[in-house]
């Protein structure tokens, strides 16, 4: 079941309406935890099962590394044993065939030819997404930040929460779990105001946004023999089309939330404006990079190391890591490995620099056009997996420069599109506080979202398209 389906919308508003007629958090957990697993059912039956390893995992690890911290024992056996066996669970599911055809083409490059049988194992929808969450749980137990969680039906909530459940935000147990637990106030009318109004701009952003670019990404990027100007067309449009995709989801998923008396983490915050590599993985998939540098940049020590060579070896290999979470292809780890080395070199260029040049308003432009640009070319490395096709477009971005013509023809096709993004993306930022989670002005605000419900019944995409952080 997705968000974007007539029955994902039919679902959400049932849930909706029956919650709100449940009294007690208790009940009203249980009640979320049921519909949660079924919503998940309904898109992996078979591998719910997972799903329920995961809180098993999860919630049997936390309450036996709070034991040992209680008798004054070392707890980080029991947290190894929990995290290696959630990242081996992730690692035959999304990494098996990945790793053994990369041995067997190691083993090529020797002269050997083994015959190796990779299984056809089906991606479980979300699974990154919450063992992560769970893995970031067993650690935060283990530190002592949060305490280990003894209720079960709070703890499979917390893990399993539909909204977020299949594409993020990745929660932490500081904050969703703690809700979870609370009794929530009767939703009022900031709440409702507030969750309409991502609702709605979430499937501007994905039905409108990105499911009509992608027939014009699908075409560009089948072929090989482009020119320089139409392959920044395509990278053009499909970085609108994964940001309209992956930030709707978001809005969706915390407009649902928020009308259930929930407030999760934000997950983009204008991405596109910003002025370094380093600040564009602060205002991309948020929860994300704020988890690896939490949980693998931190444990690797951080800045906190004693040598320069060390601290940027901490960033590429956080980095690099981050890239392999986006997919079982070298070209998710190219992609990550590009962008550790941007945030490397814009370190560089941040110390030569002085700080009062860089703050200069041409300085701030400059930097806001070029980290764009840096980000378009290393979205080709997370859109094409064949590097064959990646090299002929390098090549024909260093040497094949006309075509200006076909090419601002076909940006015409998709110009609406990228208005509608900037339109929205302004307009949210005039009647909302996203650091918040509040309305900042009402006046006006219903007839915006009349508006942007009437773009989405008349403009939204024939061939609606799965979200694409779904298979990931």
């Amino acid at each position: 079941m997705s968000f974007n389906s007539h029955g994902g919308i039919l679902f959400a508003i049932f849930v909706l309406v029956l919650y709100n007629f449940i009294k007690g958090h208790k009940f009203q957990n249980l009640f979320l935890l049921v519909a949660s697993f079924y919503f998940y059912a309904t898109s992996s039956p078979i591998f719910t099962s997972l799903l329920l390893a995961t809180i098993y995992i999860g919630y049997s690890s936390g309450i036996l590394i709070e034991a040992q911290k209680r008798e004054g024992k070392p707890s980080h056996i029991h947290m190894t044993l929990a995290i290696t066996a959630l990242l081996l669970m992730l690692g035959i599911f999304k990494y098996y065939g990945f790793f053994v055809d990369s041995f067997a083409a190691t083993l090529h490059q020797f002269g050997l030819n083994p015959t190796i049988s990779t299984l056809k194992i089906v991606l479980p929808v979300g699974i990154s997404f919450y063992v992560f969450q769970t893995i970031g749980y067993v650690i935060d137990v283990n530190r002592g930040n949060v305490a280990a969680e003894e209720n079960l039906v709070d703890f499979a909530l917390f893990v399993s929460f539909f909204p977020q459940l299949v594409a993020g935000p990745i929660e932490r147990s500081r904050n969703l779990l703690k809700q979870v637990k609370m009794n929530r106030p009767a939703v009022q009318r900031s709440d409702v105001v507030y969750g309409v109004f991502l609702i709605v701009q979430g499937y501007v952003k994905k039905v409108v946004i990105a499911d009509n670019l992608a027939p014009y990404v699908n075409a560009l990027f089948k072929h090989d023999n482009l020119s320089a100007p139409m392959i920044w067309v395509g990278l053009l449009f499909f970085a609108i089309q994964i940001y309209g995709d992956f930030s709707g989801y978001t809005d969706i998923a915390r407009g649902y939330s928020r009308l259930l008396g929930f407030r999760i983490l934000i997950n983009f915050n204008r991405p596109y404006i910003a002025r370094s590599p380093a600040d564009f993985w602060r205002r991309w998939h948020i929860s994300l990079s704020s988890w690896f540098t939490e949980y693998v940049y931190f444990s690797l020590g951080g800045n906190r190391s004693k040598t320069l060579a060390r601290r940027d070896a901490n960033v590429m290999a956080t980095m690099t890591l981050s890239g392999l979470w986006h997919g079982a292809s070298a070209n998710f780890i190219v992609w990550g490995a590009y962008h550790g080395f941007l945030i490397l070199t814009g370190r560089l260029f941040a110390f030569f620099i002085p700080e009062t040049v860089r703050k200069t308003k041409i300085a701030v432009a400059i930097s806001i056009v070029f980290t764009f640009f840096l980000m378009l070319y290393g979205w080709m490395y997370f859109r094409i997996t064949n590097f064959q096709q990646i090299m002929t477009f390098n090549h024909a971005l260093l040497t094949q420069w006309d075509g200006w013509a076909p090419a601002l023809a076909f940006l015409a096709n998709g110009l609406i599109f990228l208005l509608f993004w900037i339109i929205i993306d302004i307009l949210e930022v005039y009647w909302l506080d996203i650091h918040a989670h509040e309305v900042k002005r009402y006046r006006g605000i219903w007839i915006y979202i009349g508006l942007m419900l009437f773009v989405v019944l008349t403009l939204h995409a024939v061939d609606p398209s799965t979200f694409i952080y779904f298979r990931f």
